[in-house]
């Protein structure tokens, strides 16, 4: 200890702060809307149809020579006609 010195007044600082965060989480709703369309288009697809006409065709017996040679000709144009189809 030393006697010569005499006793000195304090040095008062100013405080230091310590700052200590707190987080406290806090919900806030987001709403995201959502809007669905349904939209309906028509599409055209073929169908493919294949109608079936039958016909009959009733064959003439005639007796005389000549009405066989005509039948033969219009028989014969019918077989070309249905080959060109």
């Amino acid at each position: 200890m030393n006697h010569y010195c005499p006793p000195l007044c304090p040095i008062v600082c100013d405080p230091i702060q310590v700052v200590e965060d707190y987080y406290i989480p806090q919900i806030v709703p987001v709403i995201h809307p959502i809007e669905v369309i349904k939209k309906h288009h028509c599409v055209p697809i073929h169908h493919h149809m294949y109608p079936v006409v039958v016909k009959e065709e009733d064959s003439c017996y005639v007796s005389s020579h000549n009405a066989k040679k005509k039948s033969m000709k219009k028989s014969s144009k019918a077989r070309t006609t249905s080959r060109k189809r």
